[in-house]
């Protein structure tokens, strides 16, 4: 699976992050700024001297930018096994990714059901043999990462795990159906399936990373926090889109598999050598 952003996609998201317009980084560069645009759009690869200057600018990782710009940036998509729990992804026309992690005794959680039209497959999923969901969990409010939640919930009548303040999109949803938490995160256990909400805030104010402990490692499921070599807009504040990207998820045990809600899935160590968003 293709990376979800391209070098041009990393550097207009640093830039407008930070508040900068395409002169205001030319200034700062000496970059032409007509050479800028063309980067950001994938019309013109920078040479390395470029990529240095465009890092220091943009306060990005210099050495993983390059790789990026040279299209040697990879990720393993992987793995679907994570100590004792299964992984299975659904992804919906947007695209974007929803996720059921099943426990070895066939309890299910699903994460990030975005659309009506993958609702039939993951009840028969779900319903499989040896299988029995047990609840919902959304990362975001965002329609391509809950639009499938309120007919799903009816479908199956579980609980449904969101932050306070990302609910916004559930109005259909029983509120008695609507389990909560705050900027302090929860731990929950339902059957054999233990998961923690780890408030990760930027590209909503609220978005929250699922993390599934499995042995002496585990699954997280970032939704659009953290991409493979890339992450989200920080649309609702990108200095704390940074954090929780440089002290929060790079944080987790390196061993910890990633997988966001577009592109390949990922690990934290993978992403401690080759995201530009996370410094040496």
């Amino acid at each position: 699976m293709a990376l979800e952003d391209e070098f041009g996609d990393v550097i207009r998201k640093a830039r407008t992050g930070l508040g900068f317009e395409v002169s205001d980084i030319a200034s700062r560069t000496g970059i032409a700024e007509r050479d800028l645009r063309s980067m950001e759009v994938y019309t013109r690869r920078p040479n390395a001297s470029e990529v240095t200057a465009l890092a220091t600018a943009l306060n990005l990782r210099a050495s993983a930018l390059w790789s990026l710009a040279n299209d040697e940036t990879t990720a393993p998509d992987g793995p679907w096994t994570v100590g004792d729990l299964t992984v299975h992804r659904m992804t919906t026309h947007y695209p974007s990714h929803c996720y059921v992690v099943v426990s070895p005794a066939g309890s299910c959680a699903i994460i990030d059901p975005g659309d009506d039209e993958i609702v039939d497959d993951l009840t028969a999923y779900v319903t499989g043999p040896h299988r029995h969901p047990v609840a919902i969990l959304i990362t975001h409010g965002h329609h391509d990462h809950d639009g499938g939640v309120a007919t799903l919930q009816k479908r199956l009548d579980l609980p449904v795990y969101v932050h306070e303040s990302d609910m916004s999109n559930l109005s259909a949803v029983p509120k008695s159906s609507l389990h909560l938490h705050g900027d302090g995160g929860a731990s929950t256990t339902i059957d054999t399936l233990q998961w923690r909400a780890l408030p990760t805030p930027g590209h909503t104010a609220s978005s929250t990373t699922w993390v599934f402990p499995s042995g002496t490692t585990g699954a997280a499921f970032c939704g659009d926090t953290m991409f493979a070599g890339s992450a989200g807009n920080g649309r609702a504040g990108y200095v704390r889109h940074l954090t929780s990207l440089r002290t929060i998820i790079a944080a987790l045990p390196p061993a910890t598999i990633l997988y966001p809600g577009h592109g390949p899935a990922t690990s934290v160590a993978a992403e401690l050598h080759h995201n530009p968003f996370l410094l040496d």
